[in-house]
């Protein structure tokens, strides 16, 4: 039993540690990354942050975060912060910081025109970059980790919070296995 439990703590340790390093890639009601909720409560123009946090320092990032169905806004366009960046919210971006930068990190803004509809307790997520696998990060050293993912929430309430998703550790190999 006390193996088992060491292995667990151990296991964690690992897991959290790996975490940390790449910190987590999410989507923000602002541009610092210290709001979690999303709003779409009235017509109009909405614009939500992708914000990359928890990171000592990093100079790149992989994800998509496409429109859940429970959205009811129209997507308009995406605007990078940076001038290095491939790809599209939507279908998957990447995105070059062009130097090291400390947590928090603002790389990305997605536009929408809001209805006001949204149900609430919407679920928003960051999800992994589909062609590669994985909410990639590069850190200074030029190193590249996986990064947790945020889940932020449109129209949240009482009853639904936002959430990290951490992601684990893999190789080459592991992330080519997924797409033979």
């Amino acid at each position: 039993m006390k193996k088992v439990l060491l292995l667990t703590i151990a296991s964690m340790l690992c897991a959290s540690m790996a975490f940390a390093q790449g910190g987590t890639i999410g989507l923000y009601g602002d541009n610092q990354g210290t709001s979690c909720q999303l709003l779409d409560n009235a017509m109009g123009l909405k614009s939500y942050y992708v914000v990359h946090m928890n990171t000592a320092g990093a100079s790149a990032c992989e994800f998509a975060a496409p429109k859940p169905a429970c959205v009811t806004a129209q997507f308009l366009s995406d605007a990078s912060v940076f001038p290095v960046t491939v790809g599209g919210s939507q279908t998957g971006v990447s995105i070059g910081y062009g130097v090291c930068k400390v947590a928090p990190i603002h790389v990305y803004t997605i536009n929408f025109f809001a209805m006001g509809t949204t149900p609430a307790c919407c679920l928003y997520p960051v999800t992994p970059h589909p062609v590669t696998g994985g909410p990639w990060m590069v850190d200074c050293s030029n190193n590249q980790l996986l990064a947790g993912m945020n889940i932020a929430v449109v129209n949240g309430n009482l009853t639904c919070t936002c959430e990290i998703v951490p992601t684990e550790d893999t190789t080459w190999g592991g992330v080519k296995a997924l797409y033979e």
